[in-house]
């Protein structure tokens, strides 16, 4: 079963319902309305939130404002989010490994999906690319694995942090390949590109959705995307699954609210966040930049989270990834 399917499935209740529009009935939102997102500008969440926030803000008809948290893998905006008040007027847009990787890799500093957070809507499934700049040692995939081979720690890599799936995908090819590629984490994808067009590092590997631009103007190079399928957006440049059978870690982000956050201001957000994100014009523009709309309420979320954090936190140890 897909991913999108499982999803649907899982999602037992209707996001609308009597309780979300007696919400409004009630004055909620009462004030503006934030959205916390654990990268910098730019980012795939970011732009997802940016596409959505003046259509929330139609709908609920208070100011809807993006603030930007990066840091520590996504714990920056995690510990935010545990100091505010859970009243439904603050969204944090999880990515999963903040969800399933992180509590494995910072534990006490990260989110406790079981404590911490109710899940709201999941979101988008979000299409990867391992790219190359001018510093790469090779324009294909196999060129820069051989060429880290020769001499392990050579060859850097940057991904927008520790634990990200870009971060576990790079390490499951070191482990599959024996490569030594050299991880250099940063605060997000966009500072991590820049680095990377600049040549200081020679590849990097982000969300589609960041480096569209650039590929498309021919500035950086497409190696591959992630998974096990190639992307529509990309039909020419092979998968990691092609390259290298079972390396298939995927990312996705859903919206999550403090624990404890009413149900009914909780289920007016999600209502209007599922209508903006099926908006023709964000649609299309999400499908533009390989992110793939998840279906489905809080429950979609709760049905990955547990599975995905088992596999990820034995993949953390089998790899002996820690914190750097």
């Amino acid at each position: 079963m897909n991913r999108r399917n499982l999803l649907a499935a899982a999602a037992s209740l209707p996001i609308a319902s009597l309780s979300a529009r007696s919400a409004v009935a009630q004055g909620y939102p009462s004030r503006p309305v934030r959205l916390i997102d654990a990268f910098a500008p730019g980012s795939a969440s970011d732009t997802i939130l940016r596409l959505i926030a003046p259509h929330l803000q139609e709908a609920l008809g208070q100011p809807v404002v993006v603030e930007n948290r990066p840091g520590a893998s996504g714990n920056v905006a995690a510990r935010h989010l545990a100091t505010v008040p859970a009243d439904g007027h603050t969204f944090l847009m999880a990515t999963n490994t903040m969800l399933t990787a992180n509590p494995h890799l910072f534990p006490g500093t990260s989110i406790d999906p079981q404590k911490d957070v109710n899940y709201v809507l999941p979101v988008s499934g979000i299409g990867m690319v391992v790219f190359a700049g001018p510093a790469a040692p090779a324009r294909d995939m196999q060129g820069v694995v051989a060429r880290a081979k020769e001499k392990p720690g050579s060859v850097s890599y940057g991904t927008p942090g520790i634990g990200t799936p870009m971060h576990l995908i790079a390490e499951l090819i070191n482990q599959r390949t024996g490569a030594g590629l050299s991880h250099v984490p940063y605060k997000g994808g966009p500072p991590m590109v820049a680095d990377v067009l600049g040549g200081q590092i020679g590849i990097g590997i982000v969300a589609y959705s960041v480096v569209a631009g650039f590929l498309q103007q021919g500035k950086l190079t497409p190696l591959a995307v992630t998974g096990s399928r190639r992307l529509a957006i990309l039909p020419s440049v092979p998968a990691l699954g092609e390259l290298f059978p079972g390396i298939d870690i995927s990312a996705w982000c859903a919206l999550v609210a403090p624990k404890g956050t009413p149900a009914a201001a909780q289920q007016t957000f999600a209502a209007e966040a599922a209508r903006a994100l099926a908006r023709p014009e964000v649609a299309s523009r999400m499908r533009d930049l390989g992110l793939d709309r998840i279906e489905g309420g809080g429950a979609a979320v709760e049905a990955l989270v547990g599975p995905e954090s088992a596999r990820l936190g034995e993949l953390i140890r089998r790899l002996n990834i820690r914190m750097e």
